[in-house]
């Protein structure tokens, strides 16, 4: 029985990063674009979805292993997670480009888009799950 109830901790865990942690990084991207205001945000944030929900589960996929494994609740585990999941990510979406033979400098100008979003969203979404996590 214990092993079903860590499981449904993990999946219960990697839900909250796949909704949750979306829309945050989409604010933090809009607010990276210079936004003054939150007057429109709703495309970013909606939008987010499309680009960051298996970044979202992957990450938080994760932070589970982390927590479960390693049985630590450090705020560094999100933020390590998120970078292994953002570089996995990166590499991945740009080897699938045949087109692109320079992927090292793609990687470095596309990494601080998306490095910023995805801490600060993995810190959030830690921060809420870590009553979650406790028990495990």
């Amino acid at each position: 029985m214990p092993a079903l109830k860590r499981l449904i901790r993990a999946v219960a865990v990697a839900c909250l990063f796949g909704l949750v942690g979306p829309p945050v990084g989409g604010l933090v991207a809009w607010t990276m674009m210079g936004a003054r205001s939150l007057r429109s945000p709703l495309p970013f944030i909606t939008g987010a979805y499309a680009e960051g929900a298996v970044l979202a589960l992957l990450t938080g996929a994760l932070c589970c292993i982390a927590a479960m494994t390693l049985r630590t609740r450090s705020w560094l585990v999100p933020i390590v997670t998120a970078l292994i999941a953002t570089a996995a990510w990166l590499t991945i979406t740009m080897a699938l480009d045949p087109g692109r033979p320079e992927i090292v400098q793609a990687f470095v100008r596309a990494a601080p888009i998306f490095i910023p979003p995805a801490v600060v969203a993995a810190l959030v979404c830690w921060a809420l799950s870590r009553r979650v996590l406790r028990g495990s």
